[in-house]
Order: C-alpha cells, then sequence, then structure tokens
C-alpha cells in the first residue's frame, strides 16, 4: 500500500512511532467482517444456534455493541436472503461505538437527528439502541445516497424511522429540534484506505483543509436544532486532528459545549484517547482495535434540557405527507400503495415492516433458492394451495417482498432497482 508522503510525515508525528507501526500493519491486514443484529425481527439465540444459516461461520461478539459481531470470514451477504429482509446489517465494528453511547446516556424516548446517514448503518444502530418510543429522523443531502439510506431504512423495518433528503440548513430553517444529534461528516477518508483504494488517491493535504472547514460548517448549520441540554456525537472516519480534536475543541470554544466522557470503556478494546490536547475522545486505529479507523466524541450542549413536542409526520387520509415542514421526506413506517389499473399494489415497506398486523395479504415462506430467484426478481412458481392474487413472499418468516400469484406462476412484484443482480450460485 503505496501511502502520500505528507500523510505519513503528518500522521507519524500525530501517533508517535509505535501507534503509527501498528497502523502500518493493520492498513495491510485483511479488514474484520462484522455484523450487527436487527433486534425488531431476529432473536439473537435463535440466529447464533442455526447452524443452517451460520454455514460453520464462527462470531464473536463486538464488545462495544449489544447486537454486533465479527464474523470469521466474508461470506455471500448478497446472496443471503435474511440479508435482503432486514435480519442484519453489514456494519463496520468501530461504528458500532454508537451503539454504546446511545445505551449509556439515553435513558429516555428522544427524539434524534442522524445529519449524514447513508448508507444507514448509524441510523439503524442508533434505532436499536434507543429506549421505545423514540423518533429518528435520518437524513441524507446527496439524492443518490439518499436512494440507498431509504432501502436499508425500509429493511430495517422500525416505523419511526423518518428518511429525508435535505441539507442542514433546510433542517435549520425547518425549525425542527432534536435531543440528540449526530454528525457523521464527510472527510478526508483515511480511515477507509484499507478498504477503499479510491481513498488513498482522492487524499491531499488541500483536501483535508477543506474538509474541516466543511465540517464546521455543517455542525454550525444544524446547531441550532439541537436543543439546550441536548447530545451532540461528533465522527468522522479520518486519522487527523485537523479534522477530530481541533474541530472538537472548536465546537466546544465557539458553540458552548461541554465534553462528555464515556464510563466502561475498558482497556481490552483498545481504543485510543486524544492524540492532540487531552479531551475525552475515543479513537480506532486498525493494527488496534479491531475495525477501520473512526473517531468519535459526545459533547452536551450548554443550557437546561426544555421538554418539546415529539415531532410526527404529517398524515393525510392515511398517507404519507412527502413535505413536512420544508422537509423531503423519501419514506416513513409504511409508505401508501400504488394504483395499476384497476389493481392497487401494496409498497413493499409493508412487507418489511416490523409491524405486520397491518399486512393483511397472505404469507408464503419459501425456500432458500425460491427466495433468491424471487430477489433476482425471476418469476416463480408458489406452492399448489398458495392463494391467487398478492402474497407476502417471506423467508424463515421475514418478509422479503410482494408477488402476484396468478395459478401456474407469480408474477414477481420486487423493486427493479433492488434486485440481486449477479448470476452466481
Amino acid at each position: 500500500m503505496q501511502l502520500p508522503k505528507e500523510f505519513e510525515e503528518y500522521t507519524r508525528s500525530l501517533m508517535g512511532e509505535e501507534l503509527y507501526s501498528k497502523l502500518i500493519s493493520g492498513l495491510a491486514a485483511t479488514p474484520p467482517v462484522s455484523i450487527r443484529l436487527n433486534p425488531f425481527k431476529v432473536a439473537k439465540d435463535a440466529y447464533l444456534e442455526d447452524e443452517e444459516q451460520l454455514n460453520g461461520l464462527q462470531l464473536t461478539p463486538v464488545p462495544w455493541a449489544k447486537d454486533g459481531y465479527l464474523l470469521s470470514e466474508r461470506p455471500s451477504f448478497t446472496l443471503d436472503p435474511l440479508f435482503h429482509a432486514g435480519a442484519y446489517y453489514v456494519q463496520e465494528a468501530s461504528s458500532m461505538l454508537l451503539d454504546f453511547i446511545i445505551r449509556q446516556l439515553v435513558k429516555e424516548p428522544v427524539t434524534m437527528l442522524d445529519l449524514c446517514a447513508a448508507p444507514g448503518g448509524k441510523t439503524t444502530c442508533a434505532m436499536a439502541a434507543l429506549p421505545e418510543g423514540s423518533i429518528l429522523y435520518s437524513n441524507e443531502p446527496i439524492r443518490t445516497r439518499a436512494n440507498i439510506l431509504a432501502e436499508n431504512v425500509m429493511k430495517f423495518g422500525h416505523p419511526d424511522i423518518i428518511v429525508t433528503n435535505n441539507y442542514a440548513k433546510d433542517y435549520a430553517k425547518a425549525k425542527k429540534t432534536f435531543d440528540v444529534i449526530l454528525t457523521d461528516v464527510p472527510c478526508s477518508g483515511e480511515g477507509m484506505f484499507r478498504k477503499d483504494p479510491n481513498a488513498i488517491n482522492e487524499w491531499s493535504t488541500s483536501n483535508v483543509d477543506s474538509c474541516w472547514k466543511i465540517q464546521r460548517s455543517i455542525v454550525e448549520d444544524i446547531w441550532q436544532c439541537l436543543k439546550p441540554g441536548g447530545i451532540l456525537i461528533y465522527s468522522t472516519c479520518t486519522f487527523n486532528a485537523h479534522e477530530d480534536e481541533e474541530n472538537v475543541q472548536w465546537i466546544i470554544d465557539n458553540l458552548g459545549a461541554d465534553p462528555i466522557a464515556l464510563e466502561g470503556v475498558k482497556e481490552e478494546w483498545n481504543i485510543t484517547g486524544a492524540l492532540k490536547g487531552n479531551l475525552p475522545v475515543y479513537r480506532f486505529i486498525p493494527g488496534k482495535t479491531k475495525g477501520e479507523g473512526l473517531f468519535m466524541a459526545v459533547m452536551r450542549k450548554k443550557g437546561e434540557p426544555t421538554q418539546g413536542s415529539t415531532p410526527t409526520i404529517l398524515k393525510k387520509e392515511g398517507k404519507i405527507s412527502m413535505k413536512e415542514k420544508g422537509l423531503k421526506v423519501m419514506t416513513h413506517g409504511i409508505n401508501p400503495p400504488t394504483q395499476k389499473g384497476k389493481k392497487t399494489i401494496p409498497d413493499i415497506s409493508l412487507a418489511l415492516s416490523i409491524n405486520q398486523k397491518e399486512n393483511d395479504y397472505p404469507h408464503i415462506d419459501v425456500d432458500r433458492q425460491t427466495a433468491i430467484n424471487y430477489l433476482r426478481r425471476e418469476a416463480i412458481t408458489l406452492p399448489a394451495d398458495t392463494p391467487r392474487g398478492i402474497v407476502t413472499i417471506t423467508y424463515k418468516g421475514l418478509g422479503l417482498g410482494f408477488a402476484n400469484n396468478i395459478g401456474n406462476r407469480a408474477n414477481n412484484l420486487y423493486p427493479q432497482e433492488w434486485r440481486i443482480k449477479t448470476t452466481h450460485v
């Protein structure tokens, strides 16, 4: 791995020779693979005891995340129907520290914003950790990435996640306020060097300089949306102090925040603290920690907490309003059906939702190969006693989507843009 000279010189001086050597050895190693189970869809014990599903895989708990597991090797997630059903999310282990943070600091239902949320790992991690009754706004400003976020949130299936496609300033204009805001800000991506060679090619000192300025601008735009006494979680996937410690110090000095030190972080987790100054921050360094490069810091906005009403999406005639005070809502819970001629086609979010009480369509459980064929958007044949018309296709009891059973075959209603494209068996 050929790293830029400027990166090597700066990072060695920041980390010191011993830690920098561990980083270099870590970047040369095979990245660990990890998943986080969806507690709203699968029982942990049942999943871990399913030998057919695990197929020889060894799972080791991620110590800072309740439902996180490191895998002994990387399976084909694309060809696992449970992955598409939202039974688990393939998430990098370091970023699961969010689970530990939320469970420690949030004890009552809150309204939370994940500001830069795509592809959805931290959003689903947060929703699993938040107290019941919480509402989570999951936002991504880039439309193409927001589409991916919406897909992953629908597969997760929780009705209280609202996916939006906006910028921080739009939230400020809408005068939304939140108890918790996660700013996983765009960064120079040094922590992704091992997984993404393009991150190395795109790195430059000028890009780092641009990033820390943009990061401050984003936090400043969204700061007014954080309630007094509210929690800000600041996160990057980079190593340098300009985007990390220096930005945290800037937030404290200029916006009015108090740093929060987490309790119970164990030495054997090998999380690195501040490399500049003495703020309570949490850094994951490949070669020292089992995970990719990540930085997190937690702060509390000065002021006394205020009680505010829990925001809800506006509904009209039972359908979701895609306009909510200036926000572009992409999906929220179960989306309304579409009309094709005389036929009503249910939205796939209904099949994927954890709330199946609202799903009156017959549920037809299929075997693994039929499930894969369905996910490839091929025509499938269902059991002879399957009712005619719209049915819910499930695998191991979890919804995948809908099909229109016409007798000799079933027309596939799985979204074209979601279909499995590989023909690998």
